[in-house]
């Protein structure tokens, strides 16, 4: 391997290099970088992520381009002037924008109004409180869903894989709570400063819980210090509180997401905050017991003559108390009633044509913060206020989504099987049905319950397995990366786990099934000994330098030895064509099919499977200048593969 001195020279002779040709063009007004050539360290396998800014009335041939300079390539998103002012001042403080520029460089600027938006927002120390409190809230209303599922395989399923899986995801989101509670901008890695601001929390649910057995005892510890963690942290949940209680009146969910969420979008009226994520937010404080909820009748439909109930919640300063959420044996028979009862109500809305139930609702697989999960198809031409309500039946939270019936026919005949919509439509059940599309006996491109139903066809399994492959060679080398440069175990580990999950989706479409959401123990039922290898042989054991190397290399070798079915569409255009092709025509040749050609051809040139060369392409159909664009020839004859 070359040193990190030869290896950065590159990178920054790269980077100078693209200056030097977009300063040229005079339709470029400014160019910033960031990643991790920006505020980190770039290594052998890293890209370079550049913002071009142009005038106002440029004509970009395309707003995203992959370059290439002094052997490193770029990802380059290119954006009119007022474009991309808009979205930088109203990136919400704290958020994924934000902290994007605030760890970028600012290469070059010939405007003055750019440089002087970038110093203003792309500031480190730049969090106001009420941007803080409102980006708190969402990335709560993230964490959520994680810890929710994480408590009901301990509790429920007694699945304490899946449980320790789920917890990585949480403890991920608690470190950027942690980050921003300390003033600091999230970066994308979090774990590393939250662990300086609060090393014995962390200490205890990332690094000793990663290097420790998974059992009952330790995981209901890391469950146990996680809520106690959300719990002295009420505050986070305070725009929402306070909302409350100065309405002294219970509020419905359509209210809330009325008033509260008007105040949670941006300058621009853009949306910061979800409707779902708020539902999630009110229900998780209500089990709590810090909120009250109570039941408000409303229509789904505009002309409905039949209403059902949605939650509305009341908050009580001095009532507020917290109450842990206790499990009863009786729930299932609740969510059963519960179904039953808003299914028998829905029936008589002429307006809805079919109800499907798109949850397991098995009695092994529910609990108290089950929430129903129901889709609603109604006749064409029906008016309704939005797509999506929060509903409760007998104080079930159900969660039910409306489309028409044209609507949700598109739906099913664009769906990619082998995709997570695919494998939720495949084991949803009709409650009832006024039209045959929707039956079991109905339409063939949707049997609900029809096992057939399940298996992938071949087009679409190619486009699932190359994107799966895609994204798991872009984790596997920030694994390497910390690995290598950073001999950071336990952060190797946990972008391993992130990789498995991927090369679990590979392993189960290449055996023409679709991947379910515990894809790890489809995939381990076909091939045991990898997957034990990689993954499960390593779960209870401290992370150390030889285990993790030997289950990368294994990935690396998995890859390899997969990558003719893995990259097959590509690799087949490539020897059609029998020349050389630029990273433009590739994909003007693949269309619509939403493949991640770019990380494709990187990895596979990296492998020195297909060769990369370089080819003139204009930023502007006005540019008089040039930069450089990826290009790439595959001999399938070549003796070496």
């Amino acid at each position: 391997m070359r040193s990190q001195d030869v290896i950065e020279q590159q990178y920054h002779k790269a980077v100078d290099a693209l200056v030097e040709k977009v300063e040229k063009d005079p339709y470029i007004l400014a160019a910033i970088v960031a990643g991790s050539f920006s505020y980190a360290q770039v290594w052998e396998k890293s890209d370079l992520d550049v913002e071009l800014i142009g005038r106002d009335a440029i004509r970009p041939t395309q707003s995203f381009f992959s370059l290439v300079e002094n052997g490193v390539n770029i990802h380059a998103n290119i954006t009119p002037r007022n474009a991309f002012k808009q979205s930088i001042e109203s990136a919400q403080q704290g958020s994924f924008m934000h902290s994007y520029f605030s760890h970028s460089t600012l290469l070059f600027s010939r405007d003055a109004s750019i440089q002087e938006w970038y110093d203003k927002n792309a500031n480190l120390n730049n969090i106001g409180e009420r941007d803080k409190q409102f980006q708190l809230l969402n990335v709560i209303a993230g964490t959520l869903p994680s810890l929710i599922y994480a408590e009901k395989q301990f509790y429920v399923n007694k699945d304490y894989l899946t449980c320790f899986l789920s917890l990585l995801n949480v403890v991920q989101e608690l470190a950027r709570i942690e980050v921003l509670l300390n003033n600091e901008i999230p970066a994308r890695e979090v774990i590393q400063p939250a662990l300086r601001y609060n090393s014995d929390f962390f200490d205890r649910v990332y690094t000793d819980f990663i290097n420790r057995e998974k059992n009952e005892p330790v995981l209901q510890d890391a469950l146990d210090t996680i809520n106690g963690y959300l719990d002295e942290r009420q505050f986070i949940f305070q725009p929402v509180l306070d909302y409350l209680a100065e309405q002294k009146t219970p509020r419905s969910m359509t209210e809330l997401n009325a008033d509260l969420g008007r105040g949670l979008h941006n300058s621009e009226g853009i949306p910061e905050f979800d409707e779902e994520s708020l539902d999630l937010v009110c229900q998780w404080l209500a089990w709590k017991g810090i909120v009250k909820q109570v039941a408000m009748p409303m229509k789904l439909t505009v002309k409905s003559q039949i209403a059902v109930e949605e939650p509305a919640y009341y908050y009580d300063r001095t009532d507020a108390k917290q109450d842990q959420m206790r499990l009863k044996s009786d729930i299932h028979a609740q969510i059963q009633n519960a179904v039953e009862s808003i299914t028998d109500r829905l029936e008589q809305d002429r307006y809805i044509l079919a109800a499907i139930l798109t949850s397991n609702l098995a009695e092994d697989n529910v609990w108290e913060k089950t929430t129903v999960q129901m889709t609603l198809i109604l006749r064409d031409g029906t008016k309704f206020k939005q797509r999506q309500f929060q509903l409760i039946e007998e104080g079930i939270p159900i969660r039910v989504q409306l489309y028409t019936r044209s609507d949700y026919r598109k739906l099913l005949d664009s769906t990619l099987q082998g995709s997570t919509l695919h494998s939720i439509l495949a084991e949803s059940r009709v409650l009832f049905s006024k039209d045959s599309l929707f039956s079991v006996d109905g339409d063939a491109n949707f049997s609900v319950g029809d096992p057939s139903y399940l298996c992938v066809a071949e087009r679409d399994m190619h486009s699932q397995l190359f994107n799966a492959a895609a994204m798991a060679t872009t984790i596997l080398a920030k694994a390497e990366k910390w690995f290598h440069l950073k001999q950071d175990y336990d952060y190797t580990f946990l972008y391993l786990t992130y990789m498995v999950r991927q090369l679990a989706r590979i392993e189960v479409l290449k055996h023409s099934e679709t991947p379910r959401r515990k894809v790890i123990y489809q995939a381990l039922k076909h091939n045991p000994s990898f997957f034990n290898t990689v993954f499960t042989d390593l779960i209870d054991k401290p992370k150390d330098e030889a285990m993790l190397r030997d289950a990368l290399e294994q990935v690396d070798m998995y890859l390899e030895d997969n990558l003719q079915i893995l990259f097959k569409p590509l690799l087949d255009f490539l020897e059609e064509s029998g020349e050389e092709r630029t990273i433009t025509d590739i994909y003007m040749h693949f269309g619509k099919r939403g493949l991640a050609l770019e990380l494709a051809c990187e990895w596979l040139a990296q492998k020195e499977i297909i060769e990369q060369f370089s080819a003139p392409v204009r930023l502007t159909k006005d540019s008089q200048t040039s930069v450089e664009e990826p290009a790439y020839y595959f001999d399938a004859n070549n003796p070496f593969l």
